[in-house]
């Protein structure tokens, strides 16, 4: 009943300063007329994509129940994550950029927080542009030493999403000699009128994490069961590098959406998975400095079999090579 109480009070943590500060970042407010003006651009063909992908998806058979969304090497795309998962309780992201967190945003110069927004527009260009982060953009902005990270990125997209952000505190994941850290936003919808929670890690997959005593292994283990998004991932599941981590988290996965690029195909036997395709699927694409990634026969006679109509928005690296939706395919697997 006390929790129940919390929950409809909505009770905020957030200090108006603060919230002031993230309208600013997202350019909801007048303060910064050029900001909010290149800021609302980008976000009304985000908004139109994400809209498009609702619209889309209403029309498949797509009721991914899960409480809980793990996006492995997510970077900021938090958009494509909610238009896929909407209305999950907990989601847990990870990525390769600095969190961030907690900002010192009050203690810069007028200079220099002018240089934390236009990496915040230039992020959210990028993704306006091909629904996708590059790695090379984000580490490009991230890295500055005013913007310091991915958290007044997350909060500018996640407040244009229409969430109010309630909480905010630092997180940490402890594995041998190593600390994975993070930070964990307590949002509010108010179309749904309920609480969610989004956690980020900075975590580097070298390719012996996931075994017992890592860490990183009790973290994930102790989520239980939970659905997995990834897209946009450079095939980096693909081979045996990356194995042990790969089966911790297919281990408790019971719903999958992703690209071409996350986990291949041959982990989703038919017996044990139901098996879909929205989009045309041909061919993955080798990238530069990236996993090759592995022939797909059987993804290649799914889609033929399909024969679904081309997607009406962009997904993944087909993108890439047709500068259209002709190669986009969001493959979605779900537990039996």
């Amino acid at each position: 009943m006390n929790f129940q109480c919390l929950f409809q009070e909505k009770k905020s943590n957030i200090e108006i300063s603060e919230s002031v500060i993230f309208d600013e970042w997202a350019g909801s407010i007048n303060t910064d007329p050029v900001h909010k003006r290149e800021m609302d651009a980008s976000w009304n063909k985000l908004i139109s994509t994400k809209e498009s992908i609702t619209v889309y998806l209403k029309q498949k058979d797509f009721h991914p129940k899960v409480k809980t969304v793990v996006y492995p090497f997510s970077g900021i795309d938090v958009l494509n994550l909610f238009s896929f998962y909407p209305d999950s309780d907990n989601y847990v992201l990870f990525g390769l950029e600095d969190p961030g967190y907690p900002s010192k945003y009050n203690e810069l110069s007028l200079k220099e927080k002018n240089i934390v927004k236009s990496g915040i527009r230039n992020l959210s260009d990028h993704l306006a542009g091909r629904n996708y982060f590059t790695y090379r953009k984000m580490k490009e902005e991230t890295k500055k030493k005013e913007l310091n990270g991915a958290f007044p990125v997350f909060v500018a997209f996640l407040k244009r999403m229409g969430k109010e952000v309630i909480d905010t505190k630092e997180k940490s994941i402890i594995g041998n000699h190593i600390e994975y850290k993070g930070f964990q936003v307590t949002l509010y919808d108010p179309n749904l009128q309920k609480q969610q929670t989004l956690t980020y890690f900075k975590i580097f997959l070298i390719g012996h994490e996931g075994i017992p005593g890592d860490g990183l292994y009790e973290y994930f283990t102790a989520l239980g069961e939970f659905g997995i998004f990834t897209k946009s991932a450079e095939y980096l599941f693909h081979g045996e590098k990356r194995k042990s981590f790969r089966d911790l988290l297919l281990k408790n996965a019971t719903f999958v959406v992703q690209d071409d690029s996350g986990f291949p195909m041959r982990f989703f036997p038919e017996n044990n998975w139901k098996r879909s395709i929205f989009g045309r699927y041909e061919k993955s694409w080798n990238l530069s400095g990236a996993v090759f990634p592995e022939e797909q026969p059987e993804l290649i006679k799914l889609s033929k079999e399909t024969n679904d109509q081309i997607l009406p928005f962009p997904f993944g690296y087909g993108y890439l090579g047709t500068k259209d939706n002709r190669q986009s395919a969001v493959l979605v697997f779900e537990k039996k």
